[in-house]
């Protein structure tokens, strides 16, 4: 009997418990945000830039023997011309090496005419039936071998005479000589530095981030002018791209040829090169209120009906500071959640901070 009446007591009692929590658990309240109205803008955007001035190439020139470095005729910052003696060689060696083997080449010359008259010598002999045919053939073997000599002189006097223009270092184009490598009097190797050569075109030359070189055209003319006085300025055009980044700075060599610069951006001067990029309409928020969907920027939008986040993909055009331009994804009159955003869900109820920290 006190079982039934306990079990009675606990069924009527179990709707007061369930009541009673029901009345404790209270809906979430709206999570105040702060957010920005979407209006977009056309507007042109200028990147800059600071690089610097170098060669469009630059060469190290060397000898292709060794020896003993004569005279060299050149500093650092001559301004030479193509085809300008640079330094020489002490020659001594090789001229006695072209007499040695204009000396064997006279001797195998005179060797094979002798080889020659004494072939045709046996030849009117045989006709006589005076000599045999083994002497003929014997005489004609002495001939090819004598050809054959006088040959390998000739080739080695050639070779003797070429080496004696080796001892002279040539520019082989119009330069700046940037760096020597060697002084008169030192022995040099065969390949060692004795001068470097930079040409006279010269390229603005700058470190770029991989977002502008997504952004900026291929074609695009860039105004180049000194760090130092911007009035001097240049106009030039893409040459050159890294095809990869720097593996310590992730920044893309990028050289700007430069078809006719003023004389005072010199080798090394410091620049500032500008490029404007294509007009387009772009709405400009918060870097703060980019979030991101499948690996994917994405902004948060407020449903002004219902007061609800949407969650919605954009596509962002590039990031300028603390801001980011969006290029799609988002209408005018949108309502965009500028901060906090990595706190929030979709489907989620916020009310509107105003600016004094109020909500609506």
């Amino acid at each position: 009997m006190k079982r039934i009446l306990l079990r009675i007591a606990v069924v009527a009692f179990l709707p007061l418990v369930l009541a009673c929590q029901k009345s404790t658990t209270s809906p979430e309240k709206p999570r105040p945000v702060r957010t920005v109205t979407v209006a977009p803008a056309d507007g042109r955007e200028t990147l800059t830039q600071t690089g610097d001035i170098q060669p469009r190439r630059q060469t190290d020139l060397s000898f292709q023997i060794d020896g003993r470095l004569a005279r060299r005729m050149v500093e650092v910052g001559s301004v030479v011309t193509k085809g300008q003696a640079l330094a020489v060689l002490d020659d001594g060696l090789v001229q006695n090496e072209v007499r040695a083997s204009e000396a064997d080449l006279t001797s195998a010359t005179s060797a094979l005419e002798l080889a020659k008259s004494s072939l045709a010598r046996q030849e009117q002999l045989f006709v006589g039936q005076s000599v045999s045919q083994q002497q003929i053939d014997e005489a004609r073997a002495s001939v090819r071998t004598a050809s054959a000599r006088r040959d390998v002189a000739a080739a080695a006097s050639l070779n003797a005479k070429k080496k004696l223009g080796y001892t002279q270092l040539f520019a082989p184009e119009a330069g700046i000589v940037t760096a020597v490598g060697a002084n008169q009097g030192q022995v040099v190797n065969p390949g060692q530095m004795v001068a470097r050569l930079a040409t006279l075109e010269r390229d603005a030359v700058f470190d770029v981030a991989e977002r502008i070189i997504a952004n900026a055209p291929a074609d695009a003319e860039v105004r180049v002018h000194l760090v130092s006085n911007p009035d001097v300025s240049a106009i030039g055009t893409v040459r050159e791209v890294s095809p990869q980044a720097d593996p310590t700075t992730r920044t893309y060599r990028v050289r700007i040829d430069l078809p006719s610069p003023p004389r005072q951006m010199s080798l090394g001067a410091a620049v500032i090169g500008k490029v404007e990029l294509p007009e387009e309409r772009l709405v400009s928020l918060p870097a703060s209120a980019i979030t991101s969907e499948a690996n994917a920027p994405a902004v948060y939008v407020v449903d002004l009906a219902t007061k609800k986040l949407v969650r919605r993909a954009v596509r962002v055009s590039r990031f300028t500071g603390e801001r980011a331009l969006v290029a799609s994804g988002l209408e005018a009159g949108d309502v965009v959640v500028t901060a906090g955003v990595s706190k929030l869900r979709p489907e989620q109820t916020v009310a509107l901070a105003d600016l004094d920290g109020g909500a609506r």
